[in-house]
C-alpha cells in the first residue's frame, strides 16, 4: 500500500500483514463503506464441568470442546489428553478424541481426584497444540447416589379397607373343635372354639421362654371365651356341673429336655375347621430414596423403581402362588377389584396433595430431595422377618449422557 507524505511530497510504501486462524467481519453501516470491524477469534480448547461429582463405582466424563480448528479437517491427527490422580492408584494417562466426551475410569474408592495438564495434543509428534481451560478439573468421588431408609408399621382394619386390600378365605386361619357328651343315651355335641400358638412345621426349635409366653398368651384367652360360653341347653337343663375350656398340651421327656413343641394326640377330640377365622395381619413397608449427590454435582435421577423381595420358608424356596404359599413367612397383599400383586413401585415426591401414587407425583429428584413408595405385605407367621429391596434409576447430568446406576436396601417386619 502506497501513501503520499504531505509535507514532503515523498512516497513510501508500508507493508500490513494480520495472521489470525478464524476473521469474522462486521459491516458497521451500508453508507460508511470505508470502515469495518474485524473480529479475531483464536483456537480454543475448552472443558466442562469445571468441577466433577461422580459416584463410586461410576464412569465420569468431561464435554471437550475444541474450537477455531477442524473446518478443514485438522482434528483428525489430534487427541485430548490429561493427567488423572487420586487416591485408588497412581497417576494415570487419560486419552480421548476431541468434540467427544472424555471417559474416566469407574473409581471404586471415596475420595477427593483431580484430572489436570488436559491439552490437545498432535497424536504423531507428542507437540501440544493447545492448553485446555480449565487445564485442571477436581473430581470429587461420593458414595452412592440412591440412599434409602424402610420402615414397616401393621394396618389397621380402616386402612386395610381403605387401601382396597383383598380379603377372602386365604388371609384367614379358622379352627374349631368338637366334643360330644352323653347323657342318657343321647350324645349332645358341644361346638368351642380354641386358641393355640402357630407353629407351621411339625417340629419347630425354640426358645423355651418365647414358647412359655406364647402358652400363657393362648391360655388367657381361652379362659376369656369359657368365660362367655354357653353349653347346650340339654346340659344346661340336666344340672351337669360341666365346663369347657381349651387347654394346650406340651409333651415332655425328661430323657431329652430339648426344646421342640410337639402337639400330642388327643383323644375323643375331632377339628372342624372352617367356622372360627383369624385375620393375618397385614403391613404397610414404606421405602424413602434421597438423591444423595453433592448440591452443585447438577446429578438429577429419574425413573426410581424398588423391587421388594420377600424372605423364603425353611425350604429356601419362594412360593410362585398366591394361594400356594407353602412355608414362606409373607407375601403381598392384593389390592383393588382386579386383584393386582405389586412387587415393584416407582419412587417419586408427592406433587402438590401431598399423596404418594396420584397423577401429579414427581418423578424426577434432584441432589438432596427424597421420593417415597409404599408396599402391602401379609404375614403368614410369627417372627421378624428380614426383607430385600432392589432400587434401579435412570441419572442424568454426566457428559457422556444417561446411564442405569442400581442400589440396594433392606427392611424388616415384625409379625
Amino acid at each position: 500500500m502506497k501513501l503520499l507524505s504531505p509535507r514532503t511530497g515523498c512516497h513510501f510504501t508500508v507493508l500490513l500483514t494480520v495472521c489470525f486462524w478464524n476473521c469474522a467481519l462486521l459491516w458497521i453501516s451500508a453508507d460508511e463503506l470505508t470502515q469495518l470491524k474485524l473480529r479475531i477469534v483464536g483456537a480454543q480448547l475448552s472443558v466442562s464441568p469445571e468441577q466433577l461429582s461422580v459416584p463410586k463405582g461410576v464412569a465420569g466424563s468431561l464435554a471437550v470442546d475444541v474450537r477455531g480448528i477442524g473446518n478443514d479437517g485438522g482434528l483428525e491427527n489430534m487427541i485430548v489428553e490429561g493427567t488423572l490422580r487420586g487416591p485408588s492408584f497412581p497417576a494415570r494417562r487419560i486419552v480421548g478424541a476431541p468434540n467427544e466426551s472424555l471417559l474416566l475410569p469407574s473409581l471404586n474408592l471415596v475420595g477427593d481426584y483431580e484430572l489436570s495438564d488436559i491439552k490437545l495434543v498432535d497424536a504423531a509428534t507428542g507437540i501440544r497444540v493447545l492448553e485446555a481451560t480449565p487445564s485442571r478439573v477436581p473430581i470429587n468421588v461420593f458414595d452412592e447416589v440412591l440412599v434409602s431408609r424402610v420402615t414397616s408399621r401393621p394396618l389397621s382394619l380402616d386402612e386395610i379397607q381403605e387401601k382396597g386390600i383383598v380379603i377372602d378365605e386365604n388371609n384367614f386361619k379358622a379352627l374349631e373343635f368338637e366334643v360330644g357328651f352323653v347323657l342318657d343315651g343321647q350324645t349332645i355335641p358341644v361346638k368351642f372354639p380354641v386358641v393355640a400358638p402357630s407353629f407351621r412345621q411339625t417340629t419347630e426349635i425354640i426358645p423355651q421362654a418365647e414358647l412359655e409366653a406364647r402358652l400363657a398368651a393362648a391360655e388367657a384367652i381361652n379362659q376369656e371365651i369359657s368365660g362367655s360360653f354357653e353349653l347346650p341347653d340339654e346340659l344346661e337343663t340336666a344340672r351337669s356341673n360341666i365346663q369347657v375350656q381349651g387347654i394346650n398340651f406340651q409333651a415332655v421327656d425328661v430323657r431329652e429336655q430339648d426344646l421342640a413343641l410337639r402337639i400330642p394326640p388327643i383323644p375323643a377330640l375331632m377339628v372342624i375347621p372352617g367356622n372360627v377365622g383369624f385375620l393375618n395381619q397385614f403391613f404397610s413397608v414404606q421405602i424413602f430414596t434421597e438423591n444423595a449427590a453433592p448440591k452443585n454435582s447438577g446429578l438429577s435421577v429419574r425413573n426410581v423403581s424398588a423391587e421388594l423381595l420377600l424372605p423364603a420358608g425353611p425350604d429356601r424356596i419362594p412360593a410362585l402362588e398366591y394361594a400356594l404359599p407353602g412355608d414362606d413367612p409373607l407375601r403381598f397383599a392384593r389390592v383393588g377389584g382386579d386383584a393386582v400383586i405389586e412387587p415393584v413401585q416407582i419412587i417419586a415426591q408427592s406433587g402438590a396433595d401431598g399423596q404418594i401414587g396420584t397423577a401429579d407425583d414427581v418423578g424426577r429428584l434432584q441432589p438432596g430431595e427424597t421420593g417415597q413408595a409404599e408396599f402391602l405385605v401379609e404375614g403368614l407367621q410369627e417372627g421378624l422377618h428380614v426383607m430385600d429391596l432392589e432400587l434401579k434409576a435412570d441419572l442424568e447430568g454426566l457428559a457422556a449422557g444417561t446411564i442405569q446406576i442400581m442400589g440396594k436396601a433392606a427392611g424388616s417386619v415384625l409379625v
